[in-house]
């Protein structure tokens, strides 16, 4: 990684989720074991995850079984209500996608395979997840209607049942799609919960990274959002060409998560100077998830390390209005500022607002929060403010986050002359 890029990842910060907090030197010092008890306890969730994906896959071949049985049952009724009845039901059903997304359970490969489609009915599914279930639920409100239907009192006994099966079946098809859902959403969700733990703000010590590492390295090979992590991190730790053979690996994975996995592949090719790959990464990222506020995230770090200030603070400023984001972008927008303030004094004021901000919306500020108020303050070139924020870092520190304080205070010099 060339110098510039090294000085350039000292002023990314970002905090989307509500991050372990130190609240004391001790406490700080257990920060790598609070870090591989996040992630040991995230890894075995996931395999606990996969097990229910084996359930619901089950119970579909179950299901596809008496779907196909009630189906030549009911034709064998020549009641013609009954059947234009049960056909309008049938339509329904095929109109919210159900067959479509069923089928999926039997083709798909875990962990949210898409074919390479990031925009296929599954993923919209996910997006659309509310407006699925009003659909669900009034096609189970259709079903009930039907089974309380006079064209059913008039039938025998025999195709009484038979109908009645029918709906049955297809009551479950709704509820194990439903289920199908919730599971991919949950699914999702592991990548927002390994976020914290990917050292976004790149604070980790040498043996944070370290730690956090080794735990990554048991990940179960499906674990989509533990690879990316293991990438962020390896590139934290300037394991390179690790980090790109990792994001390759995910890459061909073809997952739900492949907008995130572009984008993260054009930060690391950045790194290694690779300007012509990162950006033909950053455009097919663009074009499978643009509106992806980790995706925006990454491209706000790249954007600073190319010297793109402008485009950063577009990105951060979105971020900025994501209430998850919001204190992490505006951190990394007062330490953009602060990097400005060399060349234009007045940006340090913008610095100063920017990192209050951030410090006034966290209920137990760290020290790393006050080690960006105290960049700010002395980027507005008021050193008193800076060296009682300093002082406030210095006491929630572990020694090597010490010692970053010392980098800053040393820093100072120039600005005392």
């Amino acid at each position: 990684m060339n110098p510039h890029a090294r000085l350039c990842l000292m002023f990314l910060s970002c905090a989307p989720l509500i991050y372990p907090l130190s609240v004391s030197a001790q406490d700080a010092e257990s920060k790598p074991s609070k870090t591989v008890a996040a992630l040991e306890k995230l890894q075995q969730e996931f395999v606990q995850h996969l097990e229910k994906e084996k359930e619901i896959k089950d119970d579909y071949q179950e299901l596809e079984s008496k779907l196909k049985r009630t189906e030549n049952e009911l034709q064998k009724i020549n009641t013609q209500g009954m059947q234009q009845q049960m056909a309008a039901l049938q339509s329904a059903m095929q109109s919210m996608q159900m067959n479509a997304n069923l089928q999926i359970l039997a083709t798909r490969g875990t962990s949210g395979n898409n074919s390479g489609n990031n925009d296929n009915a599954s993923n919209n599914v996910i997006r659309d997840f509310a407006q699925m279930q009003l659909m669900q639920n009034r096609f189970l409100q259709n079903l009930d209607a039907t089974m309380r239907a006079n064209q059913l009192q008039q039938l025998d006994a025999n195709a009484q049942a038979v109908v009645r099966s029918r709906i049955q079946t297809m009551q479950e098809a709704v509820k194990l799609e439903q289920t199908w859902m919730q599971w991919q959403s949950e699914l999702l969700q592991f990548y927002s919960r390994y976020w914290p733990h990917c050292d976004p703000e790149k604070r980790f010590s040498p043996a944070e990274l370290e730690a956090a590492l080794a735990v990554l390295e048991k990940r179960n090979d499906k674990d989509v959002a533990a690879k990316l992590t293991a990438v962020n991190l390896l590139a934290n730790s300037e394991k390179l060409p690790e980090a790109l053979t990792l994001i390759n690996e995910v890459i061909d994975m073809q997952t739900q998560l492949q907008g995130i996995a572009m984008m993260e592949k054009s930060k690391v090719l950045a790194l290694q100077d690779k300007d012509k790959e990162s950006k033909q990464a950053l455009q097919a990222a663009i074009k499978l998830d643009k509106e992806n506020p980790y995706a925006r995230w990454i491209r706000a770090e790249i954007a600073i390390m190319q010297d793109q200030d402008s485009i950063a603070e577009t990105e951060l400023r979105f971020l900025t209005t994501q209430k998850p984001f919001e204190i992490g972008a505006r951190r990394s927008l007062a330490l953009i500022h602060a990097k400005r303030s060399k060349k234009s004094p007045g940006e340090g004021k913008r610095a100063i607002k920017e990192a209050t901000l951030a410090l006034e919306l966290e209920s137990l500020p760290d020290w790393y929060s006050h080690f960006v108020m105290a960049s700010a303050y002395a980027a507005g070139r008021d050193l008193d403010s800076a060296k009682k924020s300093v002082e406030k870092a210095e006491a929630l520190a572990d020694d090597e986050q010490k010692e970053r304080c010392e980098k800053l205070k040393a820093s100072w010099e120039p600005i005392k002359q």
